[in-house]
């Protein structure tokens, strides 16, 4: 009998066997296609309850033989975004009911692909990952659970909110309650803030420490000179006053004599002999101040083509890594007004190029050196982010980081969770994130349909966050908001109405047509919402 209702997975990664174990968690049955698969991920996904068909995922034959024909869904999680919907577009002619979901960088070809591919969503693992790790460099609270309607909804105790507090916590029973959190807000004037630190540091490039000393030489010389000749007697002896000159005139005799320009024949000997001393020293001076100059421009030049920061920076952020997350990353920080400074080890890199056009500081260097820390002034950061491919290089690199400054943040990416959470325990990291634990609830979102927004992890259970219209005529219409919660599997988080949001409604609030629900539940409740909404007369295909 052909297996059909099912979910079929591409590929076998730490990303893919998060979110087979949370879809068979929540009771869906799942398929994973995986050419040679890890050993270690295989047992996983294996023990975890799913299905694995070892073969070339991008075959649809292969396809076929995990029941495509008969499929709810496939989801496509290598990190390929070419071959992510050369396969999608193939499995679509062989099932057009299909729901697709792909991982995809990309976000313009995104748009554009699930506009034209009806059933469609694409999610991207680093565009997921980038806010909690800015967040987390800026000191915010931004946990990684479920984002609907602008707010992060968190598990909390169950504890008791005053009645007049819309964002209080709902209880869920197990002594849990959901709170919605509202995420940090940016500084109003964050563009004006960046790009006044621009000007600071650029101007403190400027003020090379060498130009300074030159410049109090030169000008303790030309005091002293004016003082000098301004004492001096028979320096104009055709003169009606051939004595002492005027201030004015000694500043005049002091630059023509600077440059031979003067008949020091009827002057006393002392003069003369100053005259010739202070003349080779305002050469001197002249050449020195050329050549410092081209220097301090010269070397500013090579420092910004090796993408060495100018000029001391502080309070800034540290991003270890321009790749996918790096950048994304480098994005939120600039958004929020915080000057970047950035490494990475290939002087080619995707977004090296694009990241000095923002204005970042781009460092060629391996991030793990403290040499190369000390070029973007860690000491004086704020935070540094460690965000390679490289689960030792990012621990190396935070450690290094904390060596020269124990009071900034380190934020760094571990692949492997456990992993972050033992070294964020063990090593004083601030916060070490998994990319694929905190992209996880955006696939299950869209694998299980329209409508799911994001998956909320509770102590013994998943649970979904959704949102629904209520419809003319619907089973929903008229009931209230306690009726509507019937059980222990459903709560109302927020209404909304003509734009305007309502956190916690009354529970005798009566729900009627236009009206958009918030819900928290489970995945058997979610399917009861939906056909509690549904319009009446019309089968409803429940995800």
């Amino acid at each position: 009998m052909a297996v059909t209702g099912h979910t079929v997975m591409c590929g076998l990664e730490r990303i893919s066997l998060r979110v087979a174990r949370a879809l068979v968690q929540l009771g869906e049955r799942v398929t994973i296609v995986a050419e040679d698969p890890e050993p270690s991920l295989l047992r996983e996904a294996r023990r975890a309850g799913a299905r694995v068909i070892e073969g070339r995922w991008t075959d649809v034959a292969q396809l076929q033989s995990a029941g495509l024909e008969g499929a709810r869904c496939i989801l496509l999680t290598e990190n390929a975004d070419l071959r992510n919907v050369q396969v999608a577009l193939a499995a679509r002619e062989v099932n057009p009911d299909l729901r697709v979901v792909l991982r995809m960088f990309n976000a313009e070809l995104a748009d554009r692909a699930t506009r034209l591919l009806a059933n469609s969503r694409v999610v991207s693992t680093s565009a997921e990952a980038a806010p909690y790790f800015a967040a987390a460099a800026l000191g915010m609270a931004a946990a990684p659970d479920g984002l609907a309607w602008g707010r992060h909804v968190v598990v909390v105790g169950d504890e008791e909110g005053a009645d007049d507090d819309v964002f209080g916590p709902v209880p869920v029973g197990d002594g849990e309650a959901l709170r919605p959190l509202q995420p940090p807000e940016l500084p109003s004037n964050r563009r004006h803030w960046r790009r006044a630190g621009l000007y600071r540091r650029a101007l403190l490039a400027a003020l090379d420490p060498r130009l300074a000393i030159l410049g109090t030489g030169v000008a303790v010389l030309l005091a002293a000179s004016v003082a000098v000749f301004h004492s001096a007697s028979n320096l104009y002896p055709t003169a009606g006053q051939p004595t002492a000159i005027s201030w004015l005139d000694a500043l005049v005799f002091t630059a023509t004599t600077a440059y031979g320009n003067t008949d020091l024949s009827h002057a006393e000997w002392g003069v003369k002999l100053y005259a010739v001393l202070f003349m080779f020293a305002a050469a001197l001076g002249l050449a020195l101040t050329f050549g410092l100059v081209a220097d301090v421009l010269v070397g500013a030049q090579l420092q910004e083509a090796l993408g060495v920061p100018r000029g001391r920076m502080r309070n800034h952020v540290v991003v270890l890594g321009l790749g996918n997350l790096g950048y994304r990353t480098t994005l939120h920080l600039l958004a929020a007004g915080v000057e970047v400074a950035a490494c990475d080890s290939s002087s080619h890199g995707r977004f090296v190029a694009i990241a000095r056009r923002l204005g970042v500081p781009v460092l060629i260097a391996d991030a793990n050196y403290l040499d190369s820390l000390r070029a973007l002034s860690v000491d004086r950061a704020r935070a540094v982010v460690a965000a390679t491919s490289d689960d030792l290089a990012n621990l190396e690199a935070a450690l290094a980081a904390r060596e020269l400054n124990p009071d900034t943040r380190v934020i760094t990416r571990l692949f492997d969770q456990e992993l972050a959470e033992r070294a964020q325990q063990q090593l004083h990291i601030t916060e070490a994130q998994s990319v694929s634990a905190l992209a996880t609830p955006a696939f299950v979102a869209a694998a299980l349909g329209e409508g799911v927004l994001s998956i909320i992890e509770r102590r013994h259970s998943l649970w979904l966050l959704g949102e629904a219209t209520i419809v003319d005529g619907c089973d929903a219409e008229g009931r209230t908001v306690r009726q509507l919660e019937a059980g222990d599997d459903l709560r109302v988080l927020a209404i909304r109405e003509r734009g305007i949001t309502r956190w916690r409604p009354a529970r005798t609030e009566r729900l009627h047509a236009g009206q958009e629900v918030l819900v928290a539940c489970t995945r058997e409740a979610w399917a009861r919402l939906c056909t509690t909404v549904a319009e009446p007369a019309q089968p409803v295909r429940v995800p």
